[in-house]
């Protein structure tokens, strides 16, 4: 299934609908939601099974940038797969830890942090103008991923970074207080993000991957966490306990348990579903003053 897309340039293209908060970060889908997959995730000769198989089904692509995973030639390759399947585009922003496949707990001062997230985006995006295409979403990976739902400032720091790169792009990560404060703050627009193979806890957050529940393997179980998310917009945490995700894009992956026909069937729980688009907005003059433990 083929749709092409090409993108136009920023000036051109139509403004977004305002999000339901005034004053809020929070991007607004209108009537529908995103489906966002992760490729490119392999390194040199090595490649993830699978990856193609879910572009059909999704809405949006976020490519591995070099840094957990991902190389010049496997960019260009993601790049193309998205152009034939009319997706739109993100970095896929991690710490820089192929070894660990950025899924170690690395804690890197604000400077040197911020100055991955603009190498990544900036590899990134030069080689997709080349493919006629400027990029729409950033998401992190692994460990930074985590860290954004708990650390405030690393939250801060991806944002600022962002905000620094281009406006127009949306920052997705772990819904919650610390996404929408740190795109308030940036002045950038924030997606919160739904998972249907991972565990909740009772706050909302995924339980890490070293827990013995922190994946959903079997396939039942995944749809009907799909399915609760889209029809409620909550999901059953480990405790047993009902939690409410406020989301605006569900992530799939190639690992889900049989992952085709996973991805198959949430698509046609959302049938409607589209990409992310997104327009700066303005913050208050004092809110871009640097941040004082970026200093």
């Amino acid at each position: 299934m083929r749709r092409t897309r090409l993108q136009r340039p920023r000036g051109q293209r139509e403004v977004a609908p305002a999000p339901t908060v005034a004053g809020s970060a929070k991007i607004y889908v209108q009537g529908s939601i995103d489906i966002n997959t992760n490729i490119g995730e392999g390194y040199g000769h090595y490649r993830i099974a699978g990856e193609s198989e879910m572009l059909p089904y999704v809405t949006s692509a976020n490519i591995a940038c070099g840094a957990h995973a991902g190389d010049p030639v496997l960019m260009e390759e993601a790049l193309e797969e998205a152009r034939y399947y009319g997706l739109s585009v993100g970095a896929h922003v991690g710490y820089p830890d192929v070894a660990g496949f950025g899924r170690r707990e690395l804690h890197l001062p604000a400077n040197e942090l911020r100055a991955s997230v603009l190498y990544q985006l900036g590899a990134l995006a030069g080689l997709a103008r080349t493919f006629g295409f400027e990029l729409t979403q950033v998401r992190p990976h692994g460990f930074l991923y985590r860290q954004m739902f708990h650390d405030q400032r690393v939250a801060a720091t991806v944002a600022r970074a962002i905000a620094e790169f281009d406006r127009w792009l949306v920052l997705i990560g772990p819904a919650g207080p610390n996404l929408l404060a740190a795109g308030d703050k940036a002045g950038i627009r924030v997606a919160g993000e739904a998972w249907v193979d991972r565990t909740y806890d009772n706050n909302g957050n995924l339980l890490p991957h070293t827990h013995n529940k922190a994946i959903i393997s079997d396939v039942k179980q995944i749809l009907a966490q799909a399915q609760s998310l889209i029809r409620n917009r909550s999901v059953t945490a480990a405790d047993g306990s009902t939690v409410k995700i406020d989301f605006q894009t569900i992530h799939l992956h190639a690992r889900v348990s049989d992952a085709k026909f996973v991805a198959e069937q949430i698509r046609m729980m959302v049938p409607d579903a589209r990409p992310l688009t997104s327009e700066p907005f303005s913050v208050d003059e004092h809110e871009h003053a640097p941040f004082a433990y970026i200093e």
